[in-house]
C-alpha cells in the first residue's frame, strides 16, 4: 500500500471520533506537504475546525515538507518505523515547523 493509501486509511478512522479531531485542531491552518523519493507529492491541510483534508499534488505554502521513500513514509504511517528513528538515520528529512510534525506523528499514533 502507498505511503498516500496508508494515510488515508488512517485519516478515515478519525472521522468516527470526535477527541481526535480535536486534537487536530492543534494544527488547524497547517499544511503538511509529503514528498516521496519516487516524485509523489501529496499533502495533508487541517481546517479550521480540525478536518483534515488529503489531496495529491503539492501545497502551495506548506508548514512542513517531510521527504523519504514511499516504503519508508508508508512504514511510519503505519508504525511498522519510529519516524524519529528514522529522522536520526537520515531516511527521512523535514523542513520547516519541525514540531508540528512531531506532533502530527503523535497524533497519528493515536489513530493506530
Amino acid at each position: 500500500m502507498s505511503s498516500f493509501d496508508s494515510l488515508n486509511e488512517l485519516l478515515n478512522k478519525a472521522k468516527g471520533k470526535p477527541d481526535v479531531i480535536q486534537e487536530f485542531r492543534k494544527f488547524s491552518g497547517k499544511t503538511f506537504q509529503f514528498s516521496t523519493d519516487e516524485g509523489d507529492s501529496f499533502n495533508l491541510s487541517i481546517g479550521a475546525d480540525g478536518s483534515p483534508a488529503l489531496s495529491r499534488g503539492s501545497a502551495q505554502s506548506p508548514s512542513a515538507i517531510i521527504r523519504a521513500s514511499d516504503s519508508v513514509l508508508s512504514d511510519i504511517i503505519t508504525g511498522r518505523a519510529d519516524a524519529v528513528r528514522s529522522f536520526m538515520m537520515g531516511k527521512v528529512k523535514v523542513s520547516g515547523d519541525l514540531m508540528s510534525v512531531q506532533g502530527l506523528v503523535n497524533l497519528l499514533k493515536k489513530l493506530r
